[in-house]
C-alpha cells in the first residue's frame, strides 16, 4: 500500500512540473511542410536596388534579398534565383513557375488575389525627387536653371518686339523727316532723328503718349493708327507671355505639400510602380518614365518631379547633391514577399520574418543601404 502511494505522489509531482512549465515551452514551433522544404523553390526578382541589386560577379545582395535568404536558411528552404521584369514577378506566381517573388513588391489587395503575401517587412511611403535650387525659400534661386529659361524666353520675345519697334521707327521717321523737320529729322543728323521716332513709338506703344511729338503727314498718321492698334495687341501677347513662362518656370519655387501642389508640375514615374498607380489613381498626368532614368530625367530638367517609393529615390539620387527627395505623407507602402497563392510556406516564413525583423541585425542592413534612414 505505501508502495502504491507513493507511486501515486511520484505522478502527481510530475504532473505539477510539467504543469508549471510556460505556454511557450509546452508548445512546439511549427515546422513547414518536409515535402515542400527539399523541393528547390523557383524564386523571381527583378533588379530595383537597394532592395535587389545584381553584384558584377552574378550574385544578389540588397535589403529584400538579404533578408530572404536568412529567412529561408531558418526555414530550411533550397531555391535558385530566376532575374525577370516587375510584371514578370506576378505573372510568375500566377502561372505556376514562380514559388515567391523577391523584391520591394507593395502589399495591395489586386495584388493579393493573385498571390499570398508574408507579413510586411519593411514601411515606405512615397517620395519626389526635385532639384534642391528650384524649392521654396531656396537662396540661390536666381542662379537656378529654371530662372536662366526664364529670362532666355522674356529676352527672345523682348528682342522681338525692339526690332519690330525698330521697323515702325524708320518708317515713321521717313514719313516725317522732310514734313516735320523740328521734331523727327534731328536738325540734319539722322541718328537723333531716328531716335525721336524710335522714342514715339515706344511711347504709343506703352499707351503713354507724352505729346511732344506727334506725326503731321497724311502717310505717317496712318502708320501711327495702325501702330496704335497693332501695340495694343503686342502688349497684350507680351503680359500674357510673361505671365505664361513665370508660371511654367515656377519662379517662386516649387511647394509640394499636397495632391494639387502636384497637378501644378510637370511629373515624371515609371510604369507599373506605386508611383504611377496614385498618381492614376488621383487623375493627376504624368510622364512615363524607366525608372532608371527618373532622377536624370529631373537633372536634364525634362519634368519637375519625379513620384515613386521613397527609398528607391534616395537610393538613386544618392550620388546626385544637386536632387533633394521629399516625403510625400500622402500614401503608406508595406513591402512584403510574395508567395504563391495557397502556399504551405507562407506560415513558417511569417514566423521566421517576424522574429529577423525585431532583431538589431534587421536595422543595421536598412542602415547599410540607407544611411539616411530611408
Amino acid at each position: 500500500m505505501k508502495i502504491f502511494v507513493l507511486r501515486v505522489a511520484v505522478w502527481l509531482l510530475a504532473s505539477s512540473i510539467g504543469l508549471a512549465k510556460s505556454p511557450d515551452e509546452q508548445i512546439p514551433p511549427a515546422l513547414p511542410n518536409p515535402s515542400v522544404t527539399k523541393q528547390k523553390l523557383i524564386v523571381g526578382l527583378t533588379l530595383n536596388p537597394p532592395f535587389v541589386i545584381h553584384e558584377p560577379d552574378g550574385s544578389w545582395t540588397g535589403i529584400s534579398v538579404e533578408l530572404w535568404q536568412e529567412v529561408a536558411k531558418e526555414v530550411g528552404l533550397s531555391y535558385e534565383y530566376r532575374e525577370t521584369d516587375f510584371k514578370g514577378q506576378f505573372e510568375g506566381l500566377a502561372g505556376g513557375w514562380f514559388d515567391a517573388a523577391v523584391g520591394p513588391l507593395t502589399i495591395t489587395a489586386e495584388r493579393e488575389e493573385i498571390c499570398d503575401f508574408t507579413h510586411a517587412y519593411f514601411v515606405s511611403g512615397l517620395g519626389v525627387a526635385v532639384l534642391k535650387n528650384t524649392l521654396t525659400g531656396n537662396e540661390n534661386l536666381i542662379f537656378s536653371p529654371a530662372f536662366l529659361r526664364f529670362v532666355w524666353s522674356i529676352s527672345k520675345v523682348a528682342l522681338a518686339l525692339l526690332a519690330l519697334l525698330a521697323v515702325v521707327a524708320i518708317l515713321i521717321w521717313l514719313c516725317e523727316r522732310k514734313a516735320n523737320p523740328t521734331q523727327f529729322s534731328g536738325q540734319g543728323h539722322p541718328v537723333r532723328g531716328l531716335g525721336a521716332s524710335f522714342w514715339w513709338v515706344a511711347g504709343t506703344t506703352a499707351g503713354v503718349g507724352y505729346g511732344d511729338l506727334v506725326p503731321r503727314t497724311l502717310l505717317g498718321r496712318i502708320v501711327a493708327v495702325v501702330w496704335m492698334f497693332v501695340s495694343l495687341v503686342l502688349v497684350s501677347a507680351f503680359t500674357a507671355t510673361m505671365a505664361s513662362t513665370l508660371t511654367t518656370e515656377r519662379l517662386s519655387g516649387i511647394s509640394i505639400r499636397g495632391i494639387e501642389d502636384l497637378r501644378q508640375l510637370k511629373i515624371g514615374a515609371a510604369e507599373r510602380t506605386s508611383g504611377a498607380y496614385f498618381l492614376d489613381a488621383n487623375h493627376i498626368p504624368f510622364t512615363k518614365i524607366p525608372f532608371g532614368e527618373l532622377v536624370d530625367s529631373v537633372t536634364r530638367g525634362k519634368v519637375q518631379a519625379a513620384v515613386s517609393d521613397e527609398p528607391l529615390l534616395r537610393y538613386a539620387a544618392r550620388n546626385q547633391p544637386q536632387i533633394t527627395v521629399l516625403s510625400l505623407h500622402l500614401d503608406t507602402e508595406l513591402y512584403g514577399f510574395a508567395l504563391r497563392e495557397g502556399s504551405q510556406l507562407r506560415e513558417p516564413i511569417n514566423r521566421v520574418l517576424l522574429q529577423k525583423i525585431h532583431q538589431p541585425a534587421w536595422t543595421n542592413l536598412i542602415a547599410k543601404y540607407l544611411p539616411t534612414g530611408g
